[in-house]
């Protein structure tokens, strides 16, 4: 996992600068969180990510996978499409729930 992880952030977009320092995600177990400073960016990481899985035989659960947008302009769609499936757009997050 840690190698699909590596080659999605390499390939794509993803991260967020605080200060000096950049994050780019968040992961424990098979749960990830990805950060990005743009919805595109991060549509464009889900799909890199996507593809990489793929290549080792796995596959991503779409309906598992939600986004939280966080900060301003905010969207008020409540579902992105990704790889031709919907993507649920929330305002919080339940870790583990």
């Amino acid at each position: 996992m840690d190698w699909i992880l590596d080659w999605t952030v390499a390939q794509s977009r993803l991260g967020v600068s605080v200060s000096e320092k950049s994050f780019t995600d968040m992961d424990y177990a098979d749960n990830v969180a990805f950060l990005a400073e743009m919805l595109d960016f991060l549509m464009a990481g889900l799909l890199v990510l996507q593809e990489e899985a793929a290549f080792l035989g796995l596959q991503m659960n779409w309906k598992k996978t939600k986004i939280q947008q966080i900060g301003v302009p905010r969207l008020t769609q409540s579902t992105v499409q990704v790889a031709a499936e919907n993507v649920e757009m929330v305002n919080d997050f339940v870790y583990l729930g």
